[in-house]
């Protein structure tokens, strides 16, 4: 018995970057030919904590023999809760829904729950547990559009009748294109028609997915500087440990920043190092400041002659090691 294909979540050899990697390709091959790629990216809401008992028993008599499908409903029933507050407790409740958290077994059950989430010809679907992407492409903004819609019409009958419920604040849409495109009345209108729980899917120009963020023109830009933010954050946290002041030895702030920080960065590489060389230099120009913090280096004591004298691979060295 195997996952579905589109299941990049909880599996061997499966990485989420695989699966970004995936609709990168998609979203690319469209912009090089010209086309539009549409996408709606969905977040199941609690998706683990939801999951419909009966349900789940139901699909599990399909997969598998009678007397493990026992086995797994006694370990899912007659499960409780109780809430703790200081040194009270409430009564103890059932659990009736959901999948335990933490258990070795547990992401299993759920991928074995939602591996038949409808797919059609003309999509493209893409799933990192409950992080889902349906991508459309079309020679216009208008079929790529008319294709999710019949893809996220079949989705919501199939969410509804597994009483799963997706989360209209998470979910987006996206237009991949490097075309100028104007939104009119009318085509608005046909977007609204298709909706999360009676509330329209939002239009963005960036979407994040897995950790990347992709612009509509995947130009990586916007990407390169929520990292950035994110790396600032980050360094302000643990400056105290290696920045100038700081009694640690260079090796262990090193050894912080490549632990720490530079994955950060690094994540994805092999996707947005095609960005232009200005952003590019976003991420190189925190690294400077990083490893000039680290050593307490002089105004006068060049860049790469600090990098040569760390032994530390400059971003682009890095970005080609990757590629």
């Amino acid at each position: 018995m195997s996952a579905s294909s589109y299941q990049f979540g909880f599996r061997q050899k499966h990485s989420s970057i695989d699966q970004v990697h995936r609709i990168v390709n998609i979203i690319e091959e469209a912009l090089e030919k010209k086309n539009v790629c549409s996408g709606i990216f969905l977040d199941v809401a609690q998706a683990f904590d939801k999951v419909w008992h009966e349900g789940l028993n139901h699909k599990l008599k399909k997969m598998i023999p009678y007397q493990y499908v026992e086995l797994l409903e006694s370990y899912l029933s007659r499960r409780y809760f109780r809430i703790k507050q200081e040194d009270a407790y409430s009564e103890p409740r059932t659990i009736n829904a959901g999948v335990p958290q933490g258990s070795v077994i547990g992401p299993l059950l759920y991928l074995l729950y939602t591996c038949d989430l409808p797919e059609t010809e003309e999509n493209t679907t893409a799933t990192f547990a409950d992080d889902t992407a349906i991508l459309a492409v079309g020679e216009s903004n208008e079929e790529s559009t008319q294709k999710l819609n019949r893809a996220i019409s079949k989705i919501s009958s199939w969410t509804a009748k597994w009483r799963i419920r997706l989360d209209e604040a998470k979910s987006v849409h996206i237009d991949f294109t490097n075309r100028s495109i104007v939104y009119n009345l009318d085509t608005i209108s046909r977007y609204r028609r298709h909706c999360i729980n009676g509330v329209a899917i939002p239009y963005v120009n960036e979407a994040k997915y897995l950790g990347m963020t992709l612009d509509a023109k995947l130009r990586w830009k916007e990407h390169v500087k929520k990292k950035k933010t994110e790396l600032v954050l980050k360094l302000r946290k643990m400056y105290w440990l290696i920045g100038r002041q700081s009694t640690m030895t260079i090796g262990n702030k090193l050894l912080l920043y490549n632990q720490a920080l530079k994955p950060v960065w690094s994540y994805g590489a092999q996707l947005w190092g095609c960005t232009a060389p200005t952003n590019r230099q976003i991420i190189q120009r925190f690294q400077n400041s990083v490893l000039r913090c680290i050593t307490d280096a002089p105004w006068y004591f060049r860049n790469d002659a600090l990098h040569r004298e760390l032994n530390v691979d400059s971003v682009d060295q890095v970005l080609n090691a990757t590629a």
